[in-house]
């Protein structure tokens, strides 16, 4: 086999020439792949930006569609408001309503056969409860006495003060005691 021998005739500039020429073409396609690069990064980031717009979009249309959720529920929120003043309201006048009832009974049940009465006011609210006059007769002060002792012994009937006691008070031509006590009456709910 012949062995070749490579001669070079070509001057040595000629030489530096063609080397800088192979090296700008190096650069050339360096340069053109870094711009390929660029352009597919840019590309890309363009394609993230689009989705990220398109789940922005999604994003809002579902937030209109809540709006009208979110004013039914402020809507319900204030219904339900409106719903707990007025069942307040009501349950304070039937907690009244059911007051009176009870100061009448516990009241009633203590008062003896030989006795009645002829007013129970309400006076004024204290801290501790409202005070309270009752006013009426009885046969003697006796059956008073008794019935002053069943107060006190009420634990709900405090600050007990006997206003007043008079013999010979007539009623329907009997003769009575007309009497007058006030109390604080203290509700426990």
């Amino acid at each position: 086999m012949p062995h070749l021998i490579e001669i070079n005739l070509l001057p040595e500039k000629v030489k530096k020439q063609k080397k800088i020429q192979m090296l700008y073409t190096y650069f050339i396609l360096l340069g053109i792949v870094i711009v390929v690069v660029l352009i597919g990064i840019v590309w890309l980031q363009i394609q993230k930006i689009a989705e990220i717009d398109k789940e922005i979009k999604k994003i809002e249309a579902e937030s209109a569609s809540l709006k009208d959720k979110i004013a039914e529920v402020k809507k319900f929120n204030e219904m339900e408001e409106v719903y707990n003043k007025k069942k307040a309201i009501l349950d304070r006048l039937l907690s009244e309503q059911s007051y009176w009832t009870r100061v009448l009974d516990d009241i009633g049940e203590l008062i003896p056969p030989d006795m009645w009465l002829k007013s129970l006011r309400y006076s004024k609210s204290k801290q501790e409860g409202d005070v309270i006059e009752i006013s009426g007769f009885a046969m003697s002060r006796v059956v008073i006495a008794d019935f002053i002792k069943k107060l006190e012994d009420k634990n709900n009937i405090m600050d007990l003060v006997t206003a007043e006691i008079v013999e010979g008070a007539v009623v329907d031509k009997i003769n009575a005691v007309r009497f007058t006590i006030s109390f604080v009456y203290k509700y426990e709910m």
